[in-house]
């Protein structure tokens, strides 16, 4: 009892109670553990904090970028205002690839995507991840294989001038950017005006070889998609010209369609894809920009982009022949966080990459004609992308903090139960010890007047 009473611990020695002793080591060795997920899911909290940090200050500047568009878009404005506010965008933008690419805890990049599903696309079981590129899923794309046909590369509006020759005069008109062409202008001149203004237009001007003493340009939008259009005018043809660019198109490869080689044709022996896109599944595309939506909020987000296959592995797509891509989407990349006693007991956290690629907002130019408007657009895109990531990371903070509190009242309650094997009765244990203690010193007093009446005797017989 004096033990128990000094320590407030009931079982001192194993064989105080062998199975208690058991059973309470058991529920410690969890109690410990619980009290470690609890520590991972603050820290877990503290990383979206971090996170949602910068997440904030690129929200404000993708707010003051779509302020300096606006601002843009007004014909009150000059070309060097309007350049003005082009050396701002710029700036603003390399500061959201740098918070992107520098935000860290504990020395982890949190918002460069390297936090989020990968997924790899292949063509003909080579990789593809140059031309097939930027994918962004949100938390209902599931950790399967998928799989397109690109039936259309996007492309940019390409438009022929007729002859434009120097000594004769003329007044053209690109995009609503007008062009005086003078009598006295030689052909250097004239190129000189139509590159200088085209870059106001949204057109790169190539001067075509001459043939015949006559000279025509090639007119090339910087963009890719039907947004992009070229309206031409010169006051020395009877018609105006127009092209238009064109948008990526693809075929959705559904769960249970026949499997296909990279040309589109079906493979031998003849399979089907067990997994892929539901049937409900639709895509919208925008140049180079392919949006996957289904159900339950499944939406995946990739660029085809012709200009970076180098290997010409798209060189044949159009005209009615096909590709087909596989997209293989792993659950590698998310941040894993242990929040049980237990093996799996985990979250997984997934934060997407938040730089000017990834919001699609890399091409932004408030200085050419037009272009203002489709920045507008663009931003508005990127501030709802940016908006989704911070709703996400808002809901994985909720979710953490209910893991806490639960995990803190699970301990509460184990502690209970383990401390009426572990820890001592003190009132019980001190009833036992003051019943004993009398005991104790009873025994004592009858054996001491046992003493006593042997040295009685002995002193009557002397």
């Amino acid at each position: 009892s004096i033990q128990r009473l000094s320590s407030g611990v009931k079982l001192n020695k194993a064989n105080d109670n062998p199975a208690g002793m058991a059973s309470s080591n058991k529920r410690r060795a969890r109690i410990n553990a619980l009290e470690q997920s609890s520590s991972n899911a603050a820290d877990g909290t503290s990383v979206l904090q971090t996170a949602d940090g910068g997440l904030s200050e690129i929200h404000a500047m993708l707010q003051r970028m779509r302020e300096l568009s606006v601002q843009s878009a007004t014909d009150s404005m000059t070309e060097d205002d309007k350049q003005a506010c082009q050396d701002e965008v710029e700036k603003l933008q390399d500061e959201v690839d740098r918070i992107a690419r520098d935000t860290e805890f504990n020395g982890k990049r949190i918002l460069d995507g390297s936090q989020d599903y990968r997924m790899f696309p292949s063509v003909g079981g080579d990789l593809a991840g140059t031309y097939i590129r930027n994918f962004q899923t949100t938390d209902g794309v599931d950790a399967k294989d998928y799989a397109v046909q690109i039936t259309q590369l996007p492309e940019k509006a390409v438009l022929t001038t007729g002859n434009i020759t120097a000594g004769t005069a003329a007044k053209i008109e690109i995009n609503g950017v007008k062009i005086d062409i003078l009598a006295t202008d030689s052909q250097n001149d004239i190129y000189t005006k139509l590159k200088e203004k085209g870059e106001l237009a949204g057109v790169k001007v190539e001067q075509l070889p001459a043939g015949g003493g006559n000279v025509q340009y090639q007119l090339t939008t910087f963009g890719y998609g039907k947004k992009e259009k070229i309206e031409y005018t010169n006051s020395n043809e009877a018609n105006p010209r127009t092209a238009q660019g064109k948008d990526t198109g693809i075929n959705i490869l559904e769960e249970g369609s026949p499997k296909l080689d990279m040309n589109g044709n079906p493979i031998t022996p003849a399979a089907t894809y067990e997994e892929g896109f539901a049937k409900t599944a639709t895509y919208l595309s925008d140049g180079k920009k392919v949006t996957i939506k289904d159900l339950n909020g499944f939406e995946m987000i990739f660029e085809v982009d012709p200009e970076q296959d180098a290997k010409g592995v798209l060189a044949n797509v159009g005209g009615g022949n096909n590709i087909t891509v596989d997209l293989e989407m792993t659950d590698l990349g998310s941040m894993t966080l242990q929040v049980g006693a237990h093996e799996n007991q985990i979250v997984d956290v997934r934060i997407p990459a938040v730089n000017c690629e990834a919001l699609f907002i890399s091409d932004l130019n408030l200085v050419r004609s037009g272009k203002a408007d489709q920045a507008m657009a663009d931003l508005d895109d990127a501030i709802a992308q940016v908006s989704a990531v911070r709703s996400r990371i808002g809901a994985y903070q909720n979710r953490l903090d209910y893991a806490v509190k639960s995990l803190d009242g699970t301990v509460e309650n184990m502690e209970s139960a383990i401390s009426r094997i572990m820890d001592t009765d003190m009132a019980e244990e001190m009833a036992t010890y003051s019943n004993m203690n009398v005991l104790d010193q009873a025994a004592i007093s009858v054996l001491t007047q046992a003493n006593d009446m042997p040295q009685q005797i002995l002193q009557l017989l002397q």
